[in-house]
């Protein structure tokens, strides 16, 4: 394994990253090199960097781009990490401009799409439909959910019709008390009952999706965190210990500035002009249509590049905007941008 993967860097970057993102213990570590200011001062980490956009740019034509569909922006939690706590969003995408996504997607050559970004996607009245269309194109599908309306029922029917990859789960509190103010006004016992189930039928076809299960760190559930991954690492894929964030200064009401150890990370007051990899890597589609490049501003949504409705996801992924905006981050620059100069969030180039 290891000759194979000397002998093929893009391989052993996605083995690396996989083993990575599997231990919470090496994500944490991974993220505190990745910000250690020393490191980011060296000429060997910009050398780094620019490589790494080199070969980003070079497999533009050739890689198809990560795609997440928003079939529905509504949520029935208000968690307080969340702009859903503090404003009403709602919208689910027309069925029209979904099938029209999905046949873009299998024209890309996408085997797996993503069908959320900033709702909670089983409100649609028309999930199993919508998933009926992707396996009719002949791809897979993962999601992110709060597992509360993931009845037994659902989840047979989704097991049954196949093509379920992954799914992440959004679990922000391990007792009921802390259950109870993070994810109001969802039933903890109900949320845990739903993913047992899953993971049962799961089981019992020797088949299903790879599952992870992720916390925010807040104030409020800090102190159960080793707890909480006590309790799922040996039950799921993956455990996702998360740190917050404002949504670039859409969310008012944060405990941002009263960290907690080192677990809590306090935001950064500015950003700066190291290049984010997402503008070379990833669509997302809005319930209504427009496009963005990553999910850092789903909350405002003023990261702009295309209208789904009028251009297809390649047409988008190759145009001018997007364009723009990689020569914005390959020249360094960031830290002017309007929007991704306000973002504290750093990708890691892996």
């Amino acid at each position: 394994m290891v000759s194979r993967l000397a002998l093929n860097p893009t391989a052993a970057a996605k083995w690396l990253r996989k083993r990575v993102l599997r231990s919470p213990t090496l994500v944490r570590a991974s993220k505190d090199l990745y910000r250690w200011p020393w490191l980011r001062r060296t000429q060997a980490f910009e050398w780094f960097i620019r490589n790494r956009v080199s070969s980003a740019d070079a497999a533009l034509t050739t890689v198809p781009p990560r795609v997440s569909i928003e079939t529905a922006l509504t949520c029935n939690a208000k968690c307080p990490m969340c702009v859903h706590s503090q404003q009403r969003m709602v919208g689910i995408m027309s069925e029209r401009l979904f099938e029209r996504l999905i046949d873009d997607c299998a024209r890309l050559g996408i085997e797996d799409v993503c069908l959320s970004v900033y709702g909670e996607p089983l409100v649609d009245k028309h999930w199993l439909s919508r998933l009926a269309i992707v396996r009719a194109a002949g791809m897979t599908y993962s999601f992110f959910s709060n597992a509360s309306l993931l009845s037994p029922k659902i989840a047979d029917q989704m097991l049954e019709l196949g093509g379920w990859s992954a799914v992440n789960f959004s679990v922000n509190g391990f007792s009921q008390a802390v259950y109870d103010k993070t994810m109001p006004p969802l039933s903890r016992d109900r949320v845990y009952d739903n993913i047992a189930h899953l993971l049962r039928a799961r089981a019992e076809r020797g088949r299903g999706p790879e599952v992870t299960v992720s916390c925010v760190v807040l104030e409020e559930n800090h102190h159960e965190i080793e707890e909480y991954t006590r309790y799922w690492k040996d039950k799921v894929e993956r455990v996702s210990i998360a740190d917050r964030t404002d949504w670039l200064g859409e969310l008012k009401e944060t405990d941002k500035g009263r960290g907690v150890g080192r677990r809590l990370r306090v935001l950064a007051t500015h950003s700066d002009n190291l290049p984010c990899p997402s503008p070379w890597q990833s669509l997302y589609v809005y319930y209504d249509g427009r496009v963005a490049p990553c999910c850092e501003d789903a909350a405002g949504r003023k990261l702009i590049v295309g209208d789904a409705n009028e251009a297809s996801l390649g047409d988008i992924f190759q145009g001018q905007q997007m364009s723009q905006l990689r020569g914005c981050h390959r020249d360094w620059k960031r830290a002017g941008d309007p929007i991704c100069g306000q973002c504290k969030v750093h990708w890691p180039w892996i």
